[in-house]
């Protein structure tokens, strides 16, 4: 990181070119030649060893801005994979699939390809390898050769390497997990179902990584194979085999594949097809693959233009110094002009060094920002994981419930027939009849039955709540109700909003108009609600001791059709307007130490001002509350997606 103390260092380094100027009338003319000789050769020293310090760090940050693009592409595939395996895996999971009965699984894994809109065929492969597609149904051939197949039969879920589908005859990734006799991960596998998903989507990602004229990027399987290429005749799959890069005739392109192979990361400059490029690789975390991105030399050096200038004006300012000290000795009548010139040298070194802050500044935010993406990225895996460990068992019990009810009322109808039927039963079996209280639990067995279907039911949307949270299928641009994700927001939150034994629950109150389907990268903005809405309750907690009635308000509404305006206002003490200025500056924080890390507004305000090309900004006085507005286009130009 280009620190505060190597700035220190550069602007010190720069202070040596400050000129002072004694100039003595009498002084002898070899001690001015030496004095002369020794200044210039050690301000050539110096500029020399600043420029190969300044010149490293640059190029240092340089390479590590592309590295985080490569890591935003590996990103945004294994998010896809992820939810793709997790869909699969939850499959797998449902009695219907468990019971092997095509005629009764069929209809539903044909709507989960139209829920899950994915997969183009979702197919299960019998324990005799015959398989079965929701394209083809019963296909009379079996595809237990298969590599994925056969992962999966040993109980592996599994990503495939991309082949040529046997039916679509289109390049395709396979999911498969096994499909198991119980709930019980250690039980044996019966069958496997697997899904099917175009290897385009891949491509699309890969393709888009992008560096400058001559840049282009591919992907490697783990034995070193393209599998993704702009060369299609390097690229492989298992009907078409291709030559792997680690039996690459050049020598540099072999130890990069080797790298990949063996899941590392990095950036080096090497010699390829005769010219100089570098090239940044990164692992994927879902499937054995590594993504590389090969850029042309000067694509990445030309940007150190502005240092060669600095380092240009450094050499010319100090072969200027020379000359004009030389003539200093001889005629001294000229020395007012050569002042003059050192003194506007000195300004552009100025501005050189504060445009080298400025790179500083946007290199810290950028590292920020993928900070939080990461931490983002596996919260979002955390919650969906917990999400679908809880859904499954929920659903058997939210399934047996409507069968115990109905057991129930049969029941119930045969005891009234009996009743009517023999209204004088034994002494014995009266006996037990007043015992048991049985026209009370006549009574009360359906009310039970109704309450547990009613905790049920609320246990599934704290699921759904969580699943729409995460969002970690919706990466990409896509047209949604924002006022769910607020109410998944609000439900994640609703254990801060109860009352405490310092302040009564905080009123949410919703003014929701009526909007659109509103253009946005979904799990982004469901975290500006989340950053938000935690700041709008901390300020209430912290006005416990004044408010008798805390409330949270939440409006939106449509603005001359082309923007949404979102506006969450709190009833706290407010915000100093001294302070305001300061909200969105990264690590800006007045809370206690431990308790906020100042990253929140400031990557609320990137998400809304760079990725949605809106605006987000705070309205706040002392004693009157604080307000959040947001505001972002119903549709996203071009440019900004």
């Amino acid at each position: 990181m280009f620190s505060h103390a190597n700035l220190l260092k550069l602007r010190d380094l720069c202070g040596i070119w400050k000129y002072r100027s004694q100039h003595k009338k009498q002084s002898p003319r070899l001690t001015a030649s030496l004095l002369l000789a020794s200044t210039t050769l050690a301000i050539a020293i110096i500029g020399v060893a600043s420029y190969k310090v300044v010149r490293e760090i640059i190029l240092k940050q340089l390479q590590e801005k592309v590295l985080l693009e490569v890591r935003q592409g590996t990103n945004e595939i294994d998010q896809w994979l992820a939810t793709s395996s997790s869909e699969v895996q939850t499959i797998a999971n449902t009695d219907i699939v468990r019971s092997l009965n095509w005629s009764v699984m069929e209809p539903y894994l044909q709507a989960e390809v139209k829920r899950i809109n994915k997969f183009f065929v979702i197919g299960v492969t019998y324990p005799d390898g015959f398989y079965y597609t929701t394209q083809l149904g019963k296909t009379n051939k079996k595809n237990n050769d298969r590599d994925f197949v056969k992962k999966a039969l040993a109980g592996q879920v599994n990503i495939s390497d991309p082949f040529m589908g046997r039916a679509s005859k289109t390049p395709t990734i396979a999911i498969a997990s096994p499909i198991r006799q119980s709930y019980d991960p250690a039980s044996p596998p019966i069958a496997v179902i697997f899904g099917s998903l175009n290897v385009n989507r891949v491509t699309q990602v890969v393709n888009r990584l992008n560096y400058g004229k001559g840049s282009y990027a591919f992907a490697l399987n783990s034995q070193g194979q393209a599998i993704i290429h702009p060369n299609p005749e390097l690229m492989f799959i298992a009907e078409k085999p291709a030559p792997s890069f680690l039996k690459s005739s050049d020598a540099n392109l072999a130890a990069i594949a080797s790298q990949m192979v063996n899941r590392k990361q990095g950036i080096e400059l090497i010699s390829i097809d005769g010219t100089n490029k570098y090239v940044a690789y990164v692992p994927l975390k879902q499937a054995n693959w590594s993504i590389a991105l090969v850029i042309p030399r000067e694509n990445i050096e030309s940007q150190l233009q502005a240092l060669n200038l600095l380092a240009s004006i450094l050499g010319g300012l100090l072969l200027v110094a020379a000359i004009f000290a030389w003539r200093q000795i001889k005629l001294s009548e000229q020395a007012q002009s050569q002042v003059i010139l050192l003194s506007q040298q000195q300004k552009t070194l100025q501005q050189q060094a504060q445009e080298l802050k400025q790179t500083l500044l946007e290199l810290q935010q950028t590292q920020t920002q993928l900070i939080q993406t990461e931490k983002m990225s596996s919260l979002g895996q955390l919650i969906a994981g917990v999400a679908h460990e809880i859904n499954n068992p929920v659903s058997f019990i939210y399934g047996n419930l409507t069968h115990a009810n109905e057991y129930t009322q049969d029941l119930l109808r045969l005891l009234q027939l009996y009743q009517q039927y023999y209204p004088e039963p034994a002494p014995e079996i009266q006996d037990e009849i007043e015992t048991l209280e049985i026209d009370f639990l006549m009574a009360d067995l359906p009310k039970l039955l109704t309450s547990m279907k009613v905790g049920a039911d609320r246990i599934k949307q704290i699921v759904l709540s969580l699943r729409n949270f995460s969002r970690l299928d919706e990466a990409e641009m896509k047209a949604v109700n924002i006022h769910e994700g607020i109410d998944s927001t609000l439900m994640i939150l609703e254990h801060r909003l109860k009352a405490t034994s310092e302040r009564p629950a905080i009123e949410v109150i919703k003014e929701y108009g009526e909007l659109p389907p509103v253009e946005c990268f979904v799990g982004q903005l469901n975290q500006v609600f989340m950053n938000i809405l935690t700041n709008a309750i901390d300020a209430v907690e912290q006005s416990s001791e004044i408010l008798t009635k805390p409330q949270i308000r939440i409006a939106t509404r449509l603005n001359d059709n082309q923007h949404v305006t979102i506006r969450i206002a709190d009833n706290g003490v407010g915000i100093a307007e001294s302070i305001q200025k300061q909200l969105f500056d990264p690590f800006f924080t007045t809370k206690p130490v431990g308790k906020g890390t100042g990253l929140g507004l400031s990557i609320s305000y990137q998400i809304i001002t760079e990725k949605h090309g809106g605006q987000l900004k705070c309205i706040s006085a002392i004693g009157e509350g604080t307000e959040f507005v947001i505001t972002i286009p119903l549709h996203q130009t071009k440019a900004q997606v």
